[in-house]
């Protein structure tokens, strides 16, 4: 107890110094706390955004070929048409759902009001694995839709901004191309996906190709793999690879001719990039770390330079070098560990403003909430408690040596 209203008593003689030999590590912690809340908001706002589709979701598109098939040159352009799509979802029957995805531009029309768009055509199979967010009302396609090729539509949240102003669009017709369109649902723009189709009109594929343009030359499908396929994603792009290179007339091995896509592959890549983005900012908190103990450090040579001839006196009445370094030890733990404290204190709060912030104006892009979490937290301040002790360690075996004779002689030539 004495030993700590020393260290005590010495930190308040010398507040200017020990608040900047602590700043540094307050501001290490401080920036650390607020990456790492911040890059995890991200993160989740990431996943979020990645939910909008089926993690067995695989993506193909058509390319130009890059090299020559038997006697057909390279630069052919590799389009689908609804037959191979059928026959693809009778031959492989771990597919869950199959849609094509073909686009226009065309003119919506409502009243005096009209916005040149993306008319997409989808089946309803396209919404049992996307998870696209809509207004309370709306529906997505159903089958009925697709055998009936009934003339609905699903519009973006811009479309039904510029056709219907602030008037709800649902159960309204449209004009699209010249053919009447019935509004069942329109999208919300609250995340990245939606808001990349917030110009688009989607409508049923049958209706697509009965009203908008007949047999059109489709470059993209999707489809999603049922739960209980006895096949990897891995396997299965191999698998239909090698399929459409056969009934389209590639080489298999032609990078160009298709683009096969898997979403699982996408979450990996992108759970990669956030381990890395993690580990970047640990390195980035403790290059300021280090600079903080380095600040410490001096301090600590600085004091036990001036207490020289205290701790010469202390070892000459019964003081042992082992009390002296605890002394300084407990000096540098103390100034790291409130240091750090504060700056995690400082970055915590900051980060509960950004919170409220975030909820109040609804998010920031891919940010909607920050968080930091305990295990975190614990770990900062061990890793204090590690550069307390490492800052103080070579002052406190500087003032350990002291020789009381040679400290007396010191303070005789003050």
């Amino acid at each position: 107890m004495e030993t700590l209203r020393e260290i005590i008593h010495s930190i308040k003689q010398n507040k200017v110094r020990t608040f900047m030999s602590g700043f540094g590590i307050m501001w290490g912690i401080f920036i650390l706390v607020l990456l790492l809340g911040i890059g995890k908001g991200v993160e989740y706002g990431v996943q979020d955004l990645l939910k909008s589709f089926a993690s067995k979701s695989i993506f193909v598109w058509g390319g130009e070929t890059s090299m020559k098939y038997k006697n057909m040159q390279e630069g052919r352009r590799i389009f689908f048409d609804k037959y191979l799509l059928e026959d693809i979802k009778r031959r492989f029957p771990e597919i869950g759902g199959l849609s094509p995805r073909t686009s226009i531009s065309k003119n919506a029309i409502f009243g005096k009001r009209n916005y040149y768009t993306t008319v997409t055509g989808l089946t309803h199979e396209y919404w049992s694995f996307s998870n696209f967010k809509m207004i309370e009302g709306s529906r997505p396609f159903n089958l009925m839709d697709d055998k009936k090729a009934r003339n609905v539509a699903i519009i973006g949240k811009k479309v039904a901004t510029k056709l219907f102003l602030n008037d709800n669009p649902l159960d309204k017709l449209i004009d699209v191309g010249g053919v009447y369109y019935r509004v069942i649902g329109v999208m919300k723009n609250d995340d990245m996906v939606s808001q990349r189709v917030e110009s688009d009109i989607f409508v049923p594929f049958p209706s697509f190709t009965c009203n908008i343009e007949d047999a059109p030359n489709m470059s993209t499908f999707a489809l999603y793999l049922r739960d209980d396929a006895q096949i990897s994603v891995p396997d299965f792009k191999v698998k239909i690879t090698s399929y459409l290179a056969r009934n389209l007339r590639f080489d298999e091995s032609d990078p160009n001719a298709v683009y096969v896509r898997a979403f699982e592959e996408e979450i990996s890549s992108v759970n990669s990039i956030f381990t890395g983005i993690s580990v970047f900012i640990w390195i980035v908190g403790l290059c300021f770390l280090i600079s903080g103990m380095v600040s410490v450090t001096n301090i600590l040579f600085i004091v036990v330079k001036e207490r020289t001839n205290e701790f010469g006196l202390r070892m000459a009445i019964g003081a042992t070098p082992y009390h002296i370094t605890i002394q300084v030890l407990l000096e540098a733990l103390m100034i790291t560990l409130a240091s750090g404290l504060l700056g995690m204190c400082l970055g915590i709060g900051v980060l509960k403003l950004v919170n409220m912030v975030l909820a109040a104006s609804g998010g920031m892009g891919l940010l909607k909430t920050t968080e930091i979490d305990m295990g975190i937290a614990l770990l900062a301040v061990f890793i204090m408690v590690l550069s307390g002790i490492f800052a103080g360690t070579f002052p406190a075996r500087k003032a350990a040596k002291i020789e009381p004779v040679a400290a007396m002689r010191y303070e005789n030539r003050g």
